[in-house]
């Protein structure tokens, strides 16, 4: 399968890498409380970031809504996963669970700053790509059963005309949604050379430890940047 990162993605987000890993034969369905503590102490650990009052003001990830405005989408009506996950955080309480690969991707989300996410690779078609949608594009969202036209233009995840993930780092499809039944898995986190050369190389070190040590399963990883944009496993 292959994984492939478009030219005119980069012409928009030039200062975009993505880690991404790929691992297979996970069991998802068992509890994991090794998972579920340490998605707590990220979460409880985010409180520092109230220092720059809000979600959107914290310096790493600020570049996002400043990227968007770059390219002309409203970092307010669509603000990235990351930004929404710490100001869900700030807010206080008790984290929310999903399943573990989730509450783990969380974890590395919110303690690196950074979008993370994943795809179910029983439901994506070969390739996998980070495109610019196009005429005839559709994304079904997480609340509806019923797939939506996508206007031309958005920087998106996609498998064939179907968007997994619409704004790059907004909103994920329940096409290829990470279950309880999950087994084969693509994960990516989106980092902005902003959070400095090192950033991507530790998020997919931190996705192949993960991996690793909470799932057991080993992993394949890459960082993709506009010199190596396609990968293939």
């Amino acid at each position: 399968m292959r994984f492939e990162i478009t030219p005119d993605v980069f012409e928009r987000l030039p200062n975009l890498r993505v880690a991404a890993a790929v691992a297979t034969e996970i069991n998802n369905q068992i509890e994991r409380p090794t998972v579920a503590m340490y998605w707590r102490s990220v979460w409880e650990s985010a409180a520092v970031a109230a220092q720059f009052g809000n979600a959107q003001s914290h310096p790493l990830i600020k570049p996002w809504r400043d990227s968007f405005q770059r390219m002309g989408v409203s970092g307010k009506q669509f603000p990235s996963s990351v930004e929404a996950l710490l100001r869900r955080a700030l807010k206080g309480g008790a984290p929310f669970f999903i399943n573990p690969l989730v509450d783990w991707y969380n974890a590395v989300s919110l303690w690196h700053y950074v979008p993370a996410g994943g795809f179910d690779l029983a439901e994506v078609t070969d390739p996998l790509e980070l495109r610019v949608s196009r005429a005839g594009d559709t994304f079904t969202a997480l609340d509806d059963d019923q797939a939506l036209a996508v206007p031309p233009g958005e920087v998106s995840y996609a498998a064939d005309a179907t968007i997994l993930t619409r704004h790059i780092v907004w909103r994920q499809a329940k096409t290829a949604l990470i279950t309880p039944r999950t087994g084969d898995v693509v994960l990516v986190s989106e980092v902005l050379a902003e959070l400095g050369p090192d950033a991507p190389i530790a998020v997919a070190d931190d996705f192949a430890r993960g991996l690793r040590d909470y799932f057991g399963v080993a992993s394949k990883t890459w960082v993709l940047d506009p010199a190596q944009p396609t990968i293939a496993w």
